[in-house]
């Protein structure tokens, strides 16, 4: 992330763009530098363990301890399974660093020694780390021993024990509003780790912040006006719960979650998403305020009601019946992780996640096929056959069967065998049709895997609220709280894990109620805070001390664009341009500000972009040629495109460039300018 704020900190303007407007570029710079990140007083074991040591372990140790290859019976993927050791006892025994055999294996000259190659051994800082971790770890309270039983009898109670240690906060105050509990969970850890939070954001940065998070586009100048005259206390409250209500919201979040759950589309699958309803099925679920679990269950059943739940059908038939890519999107909507790298072993890193949930996966939606039907696209079930088996790295051979990363399965007899499955219409409520006609609908199994694994993920499902709320988080406040947003596994330490707990028990107890947790979120001191720090060094990213700036998507962007250049969209060049946008900024929720050559290129000579700063009756560049002085069109400008004044440098030197040019051109430059900045392609 670029640090320092983007408001501030010299006004950063269009970056890496060599074009011919270079003196208006040095007049407004885009600077950049870097500011050490703030550390808590003492690191506890797990920060040690999350920072350094499971690098560390990653790096030497996995090749051969982790996953399929376990020699010795050790996997050092996580402390649940270091604890419970190997075929010759614990691995570490916590508190004490000298009896712990993995300090003993790679001390020098040991025997046996690890890692084996003599190329790749830790260094002796390396293993003072090590030692470092091992002692600050809580000594159990039973009695350590170091016999080969020894790891279960002790083990569990101390991880339970150790787990509990780490719940660092009391219970919330009762009477505290959902948003206020969010703060005060933050502040906790604010206290405890000596942070200075930023100030609030004034009224300028939030009406800006809070339309392009919640309606997708900045505020029009008369919306920013009316937000910025009115003396209200409760305006801040008043104008999300507005926004929430609007439309702007429901094709906001339509364009955020069709990427989330689809990717990003080609052209065609750009039309044939439009064409089959699958927008309007998430534009007018968000509308209404659908619950998420009923939401995520449409996609997975697919056999919605008439009308624009038809479109939740889509999820499924894009994909075309291929199995693993449906089990690989699904994964992360409903359990918050990523699976691919279970497909032929256990993941790696993450111990949780096992082949077997892969394919248990794959095996719930293989009886599954699209089909044409008298009332649309359907994806019909078969009520038998999708019987399949998995190999692992040693090529042994097991049946896949309908288990879950969330701990639940689903009861299915699989056949012998020699025994040869009978399809009949007796297996089903909706039959398939007979050979040689048409479907009326698709065909529905009474035993439908899709729908008992659906029942199974969208109730008493915890892995769902955190996927979502951590979502919410991320798009709301810069990051998740588990970052990366999708990967929500042992590997990847929350922040605040009491605050993700505490927020996913209140969506799932509200009902999974979206659009509630999205006010909740915004109406927090959190979501509100400048992204200026207070002191020198700036909070890190993760504890959302300061606002963190947010790089805008290319929807968010085109439709400020729109706002900023006050065109009126119409014709085939509005489509064209949209293509554009999607193709030079695909990123979503992007973890950093990072302009590419590629956008660079784009804003630089595409002339959809030109097209829209030419004079029209109206447009914003018409209006600024008809000011008279050069001043009123510098701040005009400034005003449209950024909301805000410029300062006086800005000012002075902007109608030094203005001075030299036609009005048409100085007007259309200097709107170029702004639009193309750090600043207007930030949320800050």
């Amino acid at each position: 992330m670029q640090s320092g704020n983007l408001r501030r900190s010299s006004r950063r303007f269009a970056q890496c763009i060599l074009v011919p407007l270079v003196a208006l570029f040095a007049m407004l710079p885009y600077s950049a530098h870097s500011q050490a990140l703030s550390k808590s007083p003492a690191e506890s074991p797990e920060q040690i363990w999350t920072d350094r040591v499971q690098p560390l372990l990653d790096k030497y140790c996995l090749k051969c301890h982790a996953g399929v290859r376990q020699q010795g019976g050790l996997d050092l993927r996580s402390l649940d399974t270091i604890l419970r050791g190997g075929e010759s006892g614990p691995a570490i025994l916590p508190g004490k660093p000298n009896e712990s055999r993995i300090l003993q294996y790679v001390a020098p000259k040991s025997e046996p020694h690890m890692p084996p190659d003599n190329k790749r051994q830790l260094q002796p800082e390396e293993i003072a780390l090590l030692k470092h971790w091992i002692a600050l770890l809580p000594v159990p309270k039973s009695k350590l021993a170091s016999g080969t039983s020894t790891n279960n009898t002790w083990a569990p109670e101390y991880l339970a024990d150790y787990r509990r240690s780490l719940q660092t906060h009391a219970k919330p105050p009762a009477n505290l509003s959902p948003s206020a509990t969010i703060d005060w969970f933050l502040q906790t850890d604010w206290q405890r780790d000596g942070i200075e939070p930023a100030h609030l954001c004034g009224d300028p940065d939030f009406v800006r912040r809070i339309y392009l998070d919640l309606a997708g586009r900045i505020p029009s100048g008369e919306e920013r006006s009316l937000f910025l005259a009115d003396k209200r206390s409760d305006k801040r409250k008043r104008l999300v719960a507005s926004l929430i209500a609007s439309d702007d919201y429901a094709r906001h979040m339509r364009e955020v979650f069709d990427t989330v759950l689809m990717g990003r589309p080609s052209p065609d699958h750009a039309r044939e998403r439009a064409e089959q309803g699958w927008n309007t099925y998430l534009e007018e679920a968000f509308r209404a305020n659908r619950p998420w679990n009923a939401i995520v269950r449409d996609l997975l059943v697919a056999r919605p009601a008439e009308g624009p739940q038809h479109g939740a059908v889509w999820f499924l038939a894009e994909r075309k019946d291929n199995y693993q890519a449906i089990a690989e999107a699904v994964a992360p909507v409903v359990f918050g992780v990523q699976v691919q790298c279970a497909q032929c072993h256990n993941h790696p890193l993450s111990w949780e996640i096992e082949q077997r949930h892969y394919w248990g996966l794959v095996a719930v939606f293989n009886r599954s096929k699209n089909v044409e039907t008298e009332t649309g696209l359907g994806v019909a079930e078969s009520a038998v056959g999708g019987f399949i088996n998995f190999a692992n790295l040693k090529k042994e051979s097991q049946p896949a069967t309908l288990v879950f990363l969330n701990g639940k399965s689903v009861p299915e007899k699989i056949p012998a065998p020699d025994e040869k499955e009978v399809d009949n219409p007796d297996l089903y409520l909706i039959a398939p049709p007979k050979a040689g006609q048409k479907a009326h609908s698709p065909a529905v199994p009474r035993f439908s895997r899709r729908e008992a694994f659906a029942e199974s993920v969208t109730h008493e499902n915890p892995l769902l609220a955190r996927a979502l709320v951590n979502r919410m988080w991320a798009d709301l406040m810069g990051r998740g709280i588990v970052q990366p947003v999708d990967q929500i596994d042992s590997r990847h330490r929350p922040s605040h894990p009491e605050l993700l707990d505490w927020l996913a028990h209140d969506f799932e107890q509200s009902g999974y109620d979206v659009k509630r947790l999205v006010q909740n979120i915004a109406l927090s001191r959190a979501y509100q805070l400048d992204s200026k720090p207070t002191g020198k060094t700036p909070p890190r990213p993760e504890t959302f001390a300061r606002a963190v700036e947010k790089p805008l998507s290319a929807e968010q962007l085109l439709h400020s664009l729109w706002i900023a250049t006050g065109n009126k969209r119409e014709g085939g060049a509005t489509a064209d341009l949209e293509r554009a946008f999607v193709t030079a900024f695909p990123d979503l929720m992007a973890d950093t500000y990072n302009p590419t050559l590629q956008q660079a290129l784009f804003l630089s000579n595409s002339p959809l972009l030109d097209g829209l700063l030419k004079p029209a009756p109206g447009n914003t560049t018409a209006k600024l040629m008809a000011l008279k002085s050069t001043a009123e069109r510098v701040r005009a400008a400034f005003g449209i495109v950024l909301g805000r004044a410029p300062d006086a440098v800005e000012l002075q030197r902007c109608e030094q460039m203005l001075a030299t040019q036609t009005p048409e051109k100085g007007a259309r430059n200097l709107l170029w300018a702004l639009l193309t900045s750090a600043e207007f392609q930030v949320n800050h």
